[in-house]
C-alpha cells in the first residue's frame, strides 16, 4: 500500500509524523511524496489555535474531493484536532475513514490490520536528513490561561534519558548534524519520572555522548526555569549552540498573572542579561502575545519598551486568540480584532529595526553556516548559523556554491546584513 502523510502544525508533529511514517514503512508500506499517487492519505492535524484548526479543516476536505475523484481509496485524520473536536468532526466529515488523536497509533494500525511493530522514525519526504528534531516529552502541567495544549496533549510525560541519547545518536548515524530538542516546555523535562527537573543533567549527557561537531539547540524554554547555571552549562558545552528561545508571551506582571505564568520585566531582563554577559553574540528569541484580555495601550508599550532595551536576535508574535475551552476566552477587557493586528504590526516593524542592528553585528565576522539549498542556476546557496532555528528563522545567502553539500558546514565571511539575511563567502570546508 502507498501512504502519504499531511503533516500539519509545530515540530512535535512533525516527530509524530515521521514515527507514524516508521511504523506503516516498517510494516512494509510506501511513502509517498504525491498525495495523487497514494491509495490512503493521512492528515496530522493542529488544533492549536483557531487558523490552525481552520487550515487543518481545509485540508482533510481538500482529500474527500480526492477520494470523491476515485485518486484515494481511504482517508485518516489524527493529531490534536482529533482529540479537541473528534465527535463533531465525526459528524460534519463522514467520509474519513478512521480517526485517531496524538500518538494513537495502535488505532491507525487496527484499521488497517496491521500489528503494532517496534517505532522507528521515518523522514518525512520535504524533511531534511540533517536536521532533525527530539522530542524530550510529551504535555504539559502548566495551566496557562490562553492555551489548549494541556486539554490535548495532557500531563507531562517525560522519555527517560537513555532513551533520548540512543534517539540522537541514531539520526546522527542517519545523517543528522543538527538536533533541535523540543517539547511543550522542555525546563520541566523529568519532573514525572525523576521528582525533578533534568534538563540539566540531560544537557550534561548530550556532552558526553555526541560528537563536538554536532548542533544540539534548544528550544521553547518556559522562563520560570531558566537560571544562571542552565545559562552557563549552554555557554560552555561543547554541542549545545549558544542559542535561546525563551517565550514570555508578555512582561507586563498583571498580564502574566491572569495568564498564570508569573514573573516580572524585571526577571526576564535578567535572564537575557545573563547571557550577553557571557557572550555580547548570544543569540535570543522569544514569542509574545499582543492583544490579551485586559492589555491597554500602556500593557503593550512596555513589550516595545522591553524589546528596545533587550534588544533580541529573533522575536516571534500573534493576537491573542479567544479559543474556545479556555479561561482567557471568557476574561473581560477583550481587545478588538482591528487592535490586536494594530499592536502586531507595531511590534514587528520595531523588531525588524531591532534585526536588522543585531545583524549587523555580523558584518566582517566569520560563521559557521548549515548548507540547506543550493540554487546552481544562481551559483548560490542558503544555509543557517547557530543563530537560526529550522522554518522560523532567518538564513545565510552563500555566494558561489561550487562544491558545497546539503547538509554539510562550511564556514564563511559575512559581507552584508539585512533584517532576516546574512549575505557571505565560503572560506573553508569544515566538516
Amino acid at each position: 500500500m502507498d501512504f502519504y502523510i499531511l503533516n500539519l502544525g509545530c515540530a512535535k508533529n512533525q516527530v509524530d509524523s515521521e514515527n507514524l511514517a516508521g511504523l506503516l514503512s516498517s510494516a512494509g508500506h510506501r511513502l509517498v511524496s504525491n498525495v495523487e499517487d497514494a491509495e490512503i492519505a493521512i492528515v496530522n492535524t493542529c488544533g492549536f489555535i483557531q487558523p490552525a484548526v481552520e487550515e487543518s479543516v481545509d485540508s482533510i476536505l481538500e482529500l474527500e474531493i480526492l477520494k470523491e475523484k476515485g485518486i484515494l481509496k481511504k482517508i485518516g485524520v489524527v493529531g490534536c484536532l482529533v482529540k479537541r473536536y473528534g465527535e463533531e468532526l465525526r459528524k460534519e466529515l463522514p467520509t474519513v475513514d478512521f480517526w485517531a488523536g496524538p500518538q494513537e497509533w495502535s488505532k491507525v494500525l487496527a484499521f488497517l490490520s496491521i500489528e503494532n511493530n517496534p517505532p522507528s522514525r521515518h523522514l518525512m519526504p520535504d524533511g531534511s536528513f540533517w536536521s532533525r528534531y527530539l522530542k524530550v516529552s510529551e504535555g504539559c502541567n502548566e495551566k496557562c490561561t490562553y492555551c489548549t495544549i494541556p486539554s490535548i496533549r495532557g500531563a507531562l510525560k517525560s522519555i527517560p534519558i537513555g532513551e533520548i541519547i540512543s534517539e540522537a545518536v541514531t539520526l546522527i548515524e542517519n545523517g543528522a548534524m543538527e538536533i533541535c530538542v523540543i517539547s511543550q516546555d522542555p525546563t520541566a523535562y523529568g519532573m514525572d519520572i525523576y521528582g525533578r527537573p533534568m534538563l540539566k543533567e540531560l544537557i550534561r549527557e548530550f556532552d558526553r555522548s555526541l560528537p563536538e561537531d554536532i548542533w544540539v539547540r534548544l528550544l521553547y524554554l518556559h522562563p520560570k526555569r531558566v537560571d544562571r547555571e542552565l545559562i552557563e552549562m549552554v555557554h560552555s558545552s561543547k554541542v549545545i549552540l549558544p542559542y535561546l528561545d525563551i517565550p514570555l508571551q508578555h512582561v507586563n506582571a498583571t498580564i502574566l498573572k491572569s495568564m498564570k505564568r508569573l514573573g516580572s520585566e524585571h526577571e526576564m531582563k535578567n535572564i537575557f542579561r545573563m547571557a550577553r554577559q557571557m557572550d555580547p553574540l548570544f543569540a535570543l528569541r522569544t514569542t509574545l502575545m499582543v492583544g490579551y484580555p485586559g492589555e491597554t495601550e500602556i500593557e503593550f508599550q512596555q513589550i516595545l519598551d522591553f524589546l528596545e532595551e533587550m534588544e533580541l536576535d529573533r522575536v516571534g508574535a500573534f493576537p491573542f486568540y479567544p479559543e474556545e475551552g479556555t479561561v482567557a476566552a471568557s476574561l473581560p477587557g477583550q481587545v478588538s480584532q482591528e487592535e490586536k493586528q494594530s499592536r502586531y504590526s507595531r511590534l514587528m516593524e520595531l523588531q525588524e529595526e531591532i534585526s536588522l542592528r543585531r545583524q549587523k553585528l555580523f558584518e566582517g565576522k566569520e560563521l559557521d553556516i548549515l548548507i540547506e539549498e543550493i540554487d546552481p542556476v544562481e551559483n548560490i546557496a542558503w544555509g543557517r548559523s547557530y543563530r537560526d532555528a529550522p522554518e522560523v528563522d532567518g538564513s545565510v545567502c552563500v555566494q558561489d556554491a561550487n562544491g558545497l553539500e546539503k547538509g554539510k558546514v562550511v564556514k564563511v565571511m559575512v559581507n552584508e546584513a539585512t533584517e532576516h539575511d546574512l549575505f557571505s563567502e565560503v572560506l573553508s570546508y569544515d566538516r
